[in-house]
C-alpha cells in the first residue's frame, strides 16, 4: 500500500513538471489581465519620430501611415472579458492602442502621447451608439485614469473634450467583423451622426484594470446577434510588441518585462532621429501623389450619403431646410479636413527630410573622424619606426601598441 502511494505521488509530481515546462515554452501565459512597465518606446522609432508637441512634451508622430489616417481605423474590434479590444493592423499597433492617449495636433496631425502611469486598456476610446451606428474616438490626453475609480471625467466632459472630427462611425451591422475598416464613414458625416447617437462611454475596474462596459451592454441588448468572446492573455516576447495576436479564442497582448520599483521609462529625445526606411519614404511619396484622389473619394461618399438622406426626407414629406443646412456644414467640415490633412502630410515630409539630413551629417562626421584617426595613427607609426631605427630592435616591438584601433560598428476573427 505504501509503495502504491509513493508511485502515485511520483506520477503526480512528473505530471506537474511536464505541465510547467509546457507553460514555460508556450511564449505567453493565461494571465487574467496584462500589467505593464512600459519600456518599449524605442520600438516605435522605425515607424515614426519623436517630436516636442505642446502641451504634451515628447510625442510619437507616426510617419508610415496613409493620408487621412486616424487612430483606431486600421484594424477591427473584438469582444473580450475587458470589453471591446482593438486588434490593430498597423505594424506598430501593439503598444499605442492600449497605453497612453492620442491627440490631434494642428501641425503634425495625430500624435501618440505616452502615459507615464503605464495603464493598459483594451482601447482608450469613447463610445457613441444609436440610429444604427456605432462611433468611437480616442480619449483626449487630459482624460486620465484613477486606480479603483475609473476615468477621471464624466460622460459630459468626454463629449466636450473630444473633437467632432475625432469620431469614427460605422453601421452596427458591420461592427464586430474584420471588414469594419472599409465601413467607416467620412469624418465630415460626424456633423449628422453625433446628433443621432448617444455617448455610452463607461469604464469599470476589473481586477484593478480598465474594462469597457458601456458599448458592450447596449450591443448585447440591441444587436440581435452574439459576438464571440475572447480571452486576454499576455506575452513578454518582443515578437508580440508590434501587434496583438489572435490565437483561437485568445488575444495575446504584449506586456513588457517588469522593471525596478518606481522606475519610469525615458521618452526618446526629439533630437535622436532614426534614419527613415526606404519603404517609409516611398509610401510618403505615393501618398502625396494620391492625396487628391483620396479626398475625392471621401467627397463622393459624402455626396452619396447626402443624396440618400434627401431622398428619404422627400418620401417622408418633411421640411428639408434643416437637412440642407446640415449638409452644408458637412461640406464645410470636409474642406477643413482636407486642409488639415494636407498640412499634416507636408509636416511628415519635413520630418523625414530632416531625418535624412541628420543621417547624412552623421555620416560626414564619422568619415571626418575616421580620416583624422587614420592620419594620427599613421603619424604614430612613423614615429615608432624612427625610434626603432634609432634605438634598436629591442624597442621595435612597441610599434604594435597603436596599430589596430579602427572603429567597428516586423487572424482571423470569429465575427466575420
Amino acid at each position: 500500500m505504501t509503495g502504491r502511494r509513493l508511485l502515485l505521488l511520483l506520477s503526480a509530481a512528473a505530471l506537474v513538471s511536464i505541465c510547467a515546462c509546457a507553460a514555460s515554452n508556450s511564449g505567453y501565459s493565461p494571465s487574467p489581465y496584462p500589467s505593464a512597465n512600459v519600456g518599449f518606446y524605442d520600438g516605435l522609432s522605425q515607424y515614426g519620430n519623436w517630436e516636442e508637441v505642446a502641451p504634451y512634451g515628447e510625442c510619437w508622430v507616426p510617419l508610415d501611415v496613409p493620408a487621412g489616417w486616424r487612430p483606431y481605423t486600421e484594424g477591427y474590434w473584438v469582444d473580450t472579458d475587458y470589453g471591446w479590444l482593438w486588434v490593430s493592423q498597423d505594424p506598430w499597433g501593439g503598444v499605442p492602442y492600449h497605453y497612453g492617449r492620442w491627440a490631434e495636433d494642428d501641425s503634425y496631425g495625430w500624435v501618440w502621447v505616452p502615459d507615464d502611469d503605464e495603464v493598459w486598456a483594451p482601447a482608450w476610446v469613447a463610445w457613441r451608439y444609436g440610429g444604427g451606428y456605432v462611433g468611437w474616438a480616442p480619449l483626449p490626453p487630459d482624460v486620465g485614469w484613477q486606480s479603483g475609480i475609473g476615468i477621471s471625467v464624466n460622460v459630459g466632459e468626454v463629449d466636450r473634450r473630444t473633437a467632432r472630427d475625432s469620431w469614427c462611425f460605422a453601421p452596427v451591422r458591420e461592427f464586430g467583423t474584420t471588414r469594419i475598416r472599409t465601413s467607416v464613414l467620412p469624418p465630415s458625416r460626424n456633423v449628422t451622426l453625433i446628433s443621432r447617437t448617444t455617448n455610452v462611454t463607461r469604464y469599470d475596474v476589473v481586477n484593478s484594470r480598465a474594462a469597457e462596459r458601456g458599448l458592450s451592454l447596449v450591443l448585447d441588448h440591441d444587436a440581435g446577434r452574439k459576438f464571440p468572446r475572447y480571452q486576454v492573455m499576455e506575452s513578454t516576447s518582443p515578437a508580440d510588441m508590434r501587434g496583438d495576436a489572435v490565437r483561437g479564442r485568445a488575444i495575446v497582448v504584449y506586456r513588457p518585462p517588469a522593471a525596478g520599483v518606481g522606475s519610469k521609462p525615458v521618452r526618446p529625445s526629439p533630437q535622436q532621429h532614426v534614419a527613415p526606411s526606404r519603404a517609409m519614404i516611398q509610401r510618403l511619396d505615393a501618398e502625396q501623389r494620391q492625396f487628391d484622389q483620396r479626398m475625392q473619394r471621401e467627397r463622393a461618399t459624402l455626396g452619396r450619403e447626402q443624396q440618400r438622406e434627401l431622398k428619404e426626407q422627400g418620401q417622408a414629406h418633411a421640411p428639408a431646410d434643416q437637412l440642407r443646412q446640415r449638409h452644408q456644414e458637412e461640406l464645410q467640415a470636409q474642406q477643413a479636413r482636407e486642409t488639415r490633412e494636407r498640412r499634416a502630410l507636408d509636416q511628415r515630409r519635413r520630418i523625414i527630410q530632416e531625418m535624412q539630413g541628420n543621417r547624412g551629417e552623421g555620416k560626414n562626421r564619422d568619415q571626418s573622424k575616421d580620416q583624422g584617426q587614420g592620419k594620427d595613427q599613421g603619424h604614430g607609426r612613423g614615429q615608432d619606426k624612427s625610434q626603432d631605427n634609432g634605438q634598436g630592435k629591442g624597442q621595435g616591438d612597441n610599434s604594435n601598441q597603436g596599430k589596430d584601433r579602427d572603429r567597428g560598428r516586423d487572424q482571423g476573427n470569429g465575427g466575420n
